[in-house]
């Protein structure tokens, strides 16, 4: 009985390939049949077709990769996820695997990776594995680091949120001028345990509590700046004008505060927090 719904299957595998725009040459040929054909002429054989071509998926995956084939994986993650739109290892597994690296942070078939790993979201929106690969997708393929950044907000506000995501979030509201609520966040995180790197939160939170009073001596150069008539070239100019306090040469973590090119510095950041990285 067995052998005999094999061979059935294997005749309806040799169906016209779905979707017909992703017939592609590779070591990994897509011999997939129509999605509306799969759903219903094959529905007592779903199961067993699904085991199949996710089989194949496997070896695939340890085959040598290439353009060609990464772009067949992805027409099996279409494929597959049609038969059983829970099937979320399609999403994750092949929208991880579909992506093929040009080097210089280009991407051949990231926009294939962006469709099935979204088709996912749709059926796993809290799901923290899809939304970080999104968000990785979302910087690499489509080069919008802000969209990354909102997309790590969002995984931040979902239960066991990662520590790593909880920092990179904070990059947002650095941007927006938000220190003390990034810094309350990174508080929280740490109040609850930590989410797996407490070494992490505690240096994110050191970066911003420094951040923060950088940011007041911006301020207070800015003032300086105004009385002298010229930017001020040190931290004792700026104290001389009045416009910082005498006493405050260090921030609260023992880095020596210093003024460059018109803005503060701490020797214990190698460089200031702008916020979201640009491209």
């Amino acid at each position: 009985m067995l052998g005999a719904v094999a061979v059935v299957v294997l005749v309806l595998t040799r169906a016209e390939p779905y979707p017909l725009e992703a017939r592609h040459l590779g070591e990994l040929k897509p011999m997939l049949l129509r999605g509306g054909l799969a759903t219903t002429v094959t529905r007592p054989l779903r199961p067993l077709l699904i085991d199949l071509y996710w089989l194949r998926c496997l070896v695939a995956m340890g085959e040598a990769e290439s353009e060609a084939r990464n772009r067949n994986l992805a027409s099996y993650g279409f494929f597959l996820t049609e038969l059983d739109p829970r099937f979320f290892h399609a999403y994750y597994m092949l929208g991880l695997s579909t992506p093929y690296s040009l080097g210089r942070d280009q991407y051949a078939n990231g926009d294939l990776a962006l469709q099935l790993v979204r088709r996912g979201l749709e059926q796993f929106p809290d799901d923290i594995r899809l939304r970080t690969l999104h968000a990785f997708l979302l910087h690499y393929i489509v080069h919008d680091a802000r969209a990354a950044v909102m997309e790590f907000v969002k995984i931040s506000k979902l239960p066991g949120a990662p520590a790593a995501a909880i920092s990179s979030a904070t990059a947002l509201l650095v941007e927006e001028g938000r220190v003390d609520e990034a810094i309350d966040a990174i508080q929280a995180a740490m109040d609850d345990g930590g989410r797996g790197s407490m070494q992490l939160l505690s240096d994110r939170k050191k970066q911003l509590e420094i951040e923060k009073l950088l940011r007041e001596l911006d301020a207070a150069i800015v003032r300086a700046s105004k009385k002298l008539s010229r930017t001020p070239t040190s931290l004792d100019e700026v104290i001389q004008a009045g416009e910082w306090p005498a006493v405050v040469t260090h921030d609260m973590h023992g880095g020596e505060l210093s003024v460059e090119a018109g803005r503060g510095r701490s020797s214990w950041l190698v460089g200031r927090m702008e916020g979201i990285p640009r491209w």
